[in-house]
This record gives C-alpha cells, structure tokens and sequence, in this order.
C-alpha cells in the first residue's frame, strides 16, 4: 500500500540550484547548545573498533564502491556555499555547479568548444596522462606548471579517485577512435563518444552500484518495475541528497588501502594531496582488483560497513579538505573541531534545515526506528552516541544523515542502505535520468554499448570495467 502514496517535493528549483523534499526543520543553528551537541555527536562517530557485530552476515561492498559512489556524486552536484550561506539562504538560492544529469560533466566540463584546456588538439579526446616521457598513462593530465588538468578539482581530491578518473577520460578517448573510423566531422564524433560514455556510466550507475548499495525491493520497484513515489515539475538535485543521502560513503572509507602487493597506504596518505605537483609516482599505481571483484588476480578489499563509526582519519582532515574559515558554524568557538568531517556534515544539515530521519522514513512510509534502536548496540546497550541523543532530545528529531547511517547499522548490518536512505537515492536517480531526454533510460534499448575497439564487448559492471584499465 505504501508505494501508491504520490510524494511531491515540498519546493523545486531552476536545475542549476537545490530542491527540498520535506518541510525545513525548525531553525536550531543558533543555539550554541544544538551546535555544542552535534559537534560532540560528530566527535563520537568514531571507528575506534567497538563494532558489535551479531549473528547477522556481513556482506560487505568492495573497496572500489566508496570512490565510483563519490565520482557519481561529484556528477550531479557542487555546492560551494559556506554554513553560513546556507544558514540564511534557501536551497533555491543555493547554487549547484553541476549539471543535474549523469552526464559525466565531471570529466567533460563544457566540451571542447567551452573548456578546449581539456582536450587534445583535435577537439576529441581528453587528455590523459601518458603523452609526455614524464607522464604516467595510469594518471591524469599535468600542465606545465605541474597543476592538474581537470574539469572539477575533486577529481583529485584523493589518490584513488584521481586514477579513477583518469580511467574514465581514457575509455572517452577508446570510444573517439572507435568513432573516428566512420565520421569525418571532429564535432560528430567527439558528441557519439560523448553520449557512447554517458549512456555506459548511466548502465553501471544503475545496474551495478546502485543495485549492490540499496535495499533491494527498492531498487526493483524503482528501477526495475519503475514506479518512484516522487512526482516532480522541475527536477534538480534535493537538498537531502547532496548534504545527507549521498554522503552514507564516507561511513564506507577504510582507515588503510593496497594499492598493489606490499603497498599498503593509510588514509591519511591518500587524501589531502591537492597541493601535489606534477605526475604521482609509480609506487602510487593502483591495482584495480584490490578494489573491484574480478578486475584482476586478487581479491578484492572489502569497504566499511555503512553505520555511525567513520575512520580515524576522517576526524582529523587535512588542511586543504577544510576550506576557508568561513565554512565552519559560526557558533563552535575558537578550537572547536573544524576538521571533523562528521562534525561539519551535521552542522551542515542543520545549517540547511533538513527534515529529520523520522520525518523522512514516515513520508515513504517505512517504519521510524525507535528510540531503543537509536541509541543503542544489538545487545541494547546504550553507546556513547546514543547517550548524547538522549542528553540533546535528539532521538525523535535525528539528524538525517546520521539516522540514515544508523538505519543501515540497525537493519541491514551495514551491508546495504536502510529504507529512507535507499529511498532518498533511489528516487533521485531515477528522476535525474528521467529527466535527461538522452540518457539511457529514456531509449528503447537499453542494454550498454557495444567496444568495438575491445572486440565487440559489452561492458556490465565496474569489475569489468576496471579490469580493461590497463588496456586503456
């Protein structure tokens, strides 16, 4: 019964700013004592190794997961306002620097005619890594300078996404040549390449990364049986998307990673490497299958389960991850924790105004976790993170990004999203390739493209995908 409950968005927006779902919540970031209680709630989110875990399987994504979820996320939105912007101003007025669309953006920028700084002298290809005898083919592009040629910044914000994305602009550049062969027009071809990307990133977004990170009856019955609740007018990208849903990864990141056999990198040495000049070198090389099931002769790493414990080195961001001193909550004093990732993402929230976890799960209609299970472990002892939602009243209020998280902790022991959050990313999805008149969903075929440069295949899951990496 649930499912044929219609939901409208409570407010839309132009596509090149931010939606909201439900009602904003009462305004709270003015209270010291609110802010005082989501910072020590974000200091107490903390893998330190308490984990309890019971009977229940654990299913864990592989480690590759974490970063194609964050380069699908950096697609569709970027918002750059500070928490104090988006304090006094509505998601409306908030601008996303991204298009709406899975349109790999991220990688293409404007197009060769917009953005020529990206491309090859021909107008069609990106450039890579590789075209110099100082260059890496595993890497993205360098300048002159030693600064990195990219459309979005953050395709470099850490070791792994950048190789990540520098597989990317090397499958565009297989699909120019696979092209070039029957259009004599640079423009033609480089728009075939383009949209043959798009329509392959769209397969594997839908057909493998969301089917493995949401709860699986809702993915069928959004993408399979294609019956989303959300009606929209105009879509754009929904504030409880960009600032809670979408952010469940950073609960997945491990403290440590391989990036080939004995080369073992902690998190702190992967991020905060914006400040890095030139190409990495090849000890920083990544074997994709320490990441993806079947990308090469090893086994895959396993992610962190999705729950309220994040890795140490989340609590602790490099300086060039903070930003600017204005994008911290004006009201945390002077040493308060502005490295603390799961700090800032509350603040944030509240900032925004987002609807609480339980008005979200009670808008789709699934069951709103009680208090017992907010606030404690599956032996049903009180945790340190539940003692401070108490203290703060926060049990029937919580804040979406953390009960999303706890959602998952509690019903699906971190192997998949919960409901609310599998919902909220579900229905955004969907919406954002409904809307594209030229994504996938919206052909008659919808199976992904034919490699003829890889010998007619097909590619169906970023195991496959990442295994042609070095083929690239």
């Amino acid at each position: 019964m649930r499912w044929r409950l219609i939901l409208r968005p409570y407010s839309e927006s132009p596509e090149n700013r931010y939606s909201r779902l439900f009602p904003p919540a009462l305004p709270s970031l003015s209270s010291d004592v609110y802010c005082e209680a989501l910072t020590e709630l974000g200091s107490a989110m903390l893998d330190d190794d308490s984990r309890v875990c019971d009977d229940r399987p654990e299913i864990l994504l592989d480690a590759g997961y974490t970063y194609f979820g964050q380069f699908v996320a950096h697609d569709v939105t970027k918002d750059v306002s500070s928490i104090e912007e988006a304090s006094t101003r509505p998601p409306e007025e908030l601008e996303n620097l991204q298009t709406p669309r899975l349109d790999l953006d991220v990688s293409y920028g404007g197009g060769p005619s917009r953005c020529p700084e990206l491309y090859e002298s021909d107008g069609m290809r990106l450039k890579v890594g590789g075209s110099s005898p100082a260059a890496k083919a595993f890497d993205i592009c360098v300048g002159k300078r030693g600064e990195r040629v990219l459309a979005d910044d953050r395709g470099a914000e850490n070791l792994i996404l950048r190789q990540m994305t520098s597989v990317f602009a090397r499958l565009h550049n297989l699909a120019v040549k696979q092209f070039e062969q029957n259009w004599p027009n640079e423009v033609i071809i480089f728009e075939r390449a383009r949209q043959h990307m798009q329509r392959q990133f769209q397969y594997l977004v839908v057909h493998d990364y969301l089917r493995n990170v949401l709860e699986p009856s809702i993915y069928r019955k959004v993408f399979a049986v294609k019956k989303p609740r959300m009606r929209w007018n105009s879509f754009s990208i929904p504030i409880e998307f960009s600032a809670a849903a979408m952010r469940f990864g950073h609960a997945m990141v491990r403290p440590n990673y391989l990036f080939a056999f004995g080369q073992e990198m902690q998190l702190q040495n992967i991020f905060g490497r914006n400040g890095d000049l030139g190409y990495l070198n090849d000890q920083l090389k990544i074997e994709w299958g320490f990441f993806f099931q079947g990308a090469g002769p090893v086994s895959a790493l396993t992610s962190r389960p999705i729950d309220t414990r994040l890795a140490s080195g989340f609590h602790q961001l490099p300086q060039d991850l903070i930003g600017a001193p204005n994008a911290v909550c004006p009201h945390m004093r002077e040493g308060g924790n502005f490295s603390q990732l799961p700090v800032r993402t509350l603040l944030r929230g509240a900032a925004l105004r987002l609807a609480c976890g339980q008005t979200a799960a009670a808008a789709f209609g699934e069951p709103v976790l009680t208090e017992e299970e907010i606030v404690s472990n599956p032996y049903n002892e009180v945790t340190n993170q539940g003692r401070i939602l108490l203290q703060a009243n926060l049990t029937v209020e919580t804040p979406l990004w953390y009960y999303i998280l706890k959602e998952s902790e509690i019903l699906q022991n971190g192997n998949t999203l919960g409901p609310t959050g599998s919902h909220l990313i579900a229905e955004t999805i969907y919406a954002a390739l409904l809307s594209d008149p030229g994504s996938y969903l919206n052909q008659s075929d919808k199976s992904p493209p034919v490699w003829k440069e890889l010998g007619d295949e097909r590619i169906y899951s970023l195991g496959e995908l990442f295994r042609l990496a070095p083929l690239l």
